[in-house]
């Protein structure tokens, strides 16, 4: 659980995102074990040349280009996202991003809590915790 309101992206722990892409780094900004439940705010950062391949899902995407040059291409539609482009990506749309410039392409992506392994992880496990320290019996 988090417990500060301010800090810096960089020292938040990089998360596993090697099923979306072997050279993708992940963190979580705010999510079930940082201020939101319901929700979690990932950042992304796709090294040159890297891309995260076609895919979908129930959820939508928000999503926030915050460098580099990237583009995402939902249901065959390219759209360019450059520093300060937004995109959403509806639920069950086929979609894929990729770094098309120089650099990094750094982003960030809402997405609803089960739509997130880690927070959906983090989640069980906080529930799983309140139902321990919940009293058991009648009232």
């Amino acid at each position: 659980m988090r417990d500060t309101n301010w800090g810096r992206v960089v020292d938040l722990d990089t998360l596993d995102a090697s099923a979306l892409a072997p050279s993708v780094t992940k963190r979580n900004i705010f999510g079930p074990d940082a201020f939101w439940d319901d929700f979690v705010m990932r950042h992304f950062l796709l090294p040159e040349g890297a891309a995260i391949p076609t895919h979908s899902h129930e959820w939508d995407h928000l999503v926030l280009s915050l460098g580099g040059h990237g583009e995402i291409e939902v249901d065959g539609e390219h759209y360019d996202l450059e520093c300060g482009n937004w995109a959403r990506v509806p639920g069950w749309a086929e979609h894929a991003f990729k770094n098309i410039g120089g650099g990094d392409f750094v982003f960030v992506c809402i997405v609803p809590t089960h739509g997130d392994p880690h927070a959906k992880k983090t989640a069980m496990r906080a529930a799983r915790r309140r139902r321990r320290g919940a009293p058991s019996g009648a009232c």
